[in-house]
């Protein structure tokens, strides 16, 4: 899939980040970096609480409020998106403009496997979207069944 339409950001660096995060006037601290480090190393979306785990600067760990407040921030900035995965809480991952991610979930083990092929629902989208009259439109499919291991 080409780039979406909706992503700030021509390509998923740390860089790209940065530079975006400073053209809106905001700052860089070593907290949120490392945030956006351990977002970028990631292999699978993150609960806040993992990020936070993951986010140790000097042997100190961001507060659960920074981690959720820089997370609403990517969110707002169309870098990060809100994945459910079936679960009680949140997950976080970043958002590639160069690719499109759905979920495959392991009802077992809960292993999150990222589709990162052809999307299945990619002209169903855009027909959605020029049906109803809107721009930019996404969407974040999530598959349930039991992985290889767990079968």
């Amino acid at each position: 899939m080409g780039l979406e339409p909706h992503s700030p950001l021509t390509e998923l660096s740390l860089e790209a980040i940065i530079a975006l995060l400073h053209s809106r006037g905001l700052r860089v601290t070593k907290g949120r970096q490392k945030i956006l480090e351990t977002l970028l190393e990631a292999t699978e979306p993150l609960s806040l609480e993992e990020i936070q785990r993951r986010s140790v600067v000097d042997g100190v760990t961001p507060d659960y409020a920074t981690v959720f407040r820089v997370m609403g921030l990517l969110e707002e900035l169309q870098v990060a998106q809100r994945v459910h995965l079936n679960r009680s809480c949140s997950y976080f991952e970043l958002l590639d403009p160069q690719q499109h991610y759905d979920h495959l979930i392991c009802t077992q083990c809960g292993r999150v496997t990222l589709m990162v092929d052809s999307c299945p629902v990619e002209k169903v989208e855009q027909a959605i979207g020029r049906r109803y009259g809107f721009t930019d439109v996404r969407h974040s499919l999530e598959f349930f069944g039991k992985c290889p291991e767990c079968r």
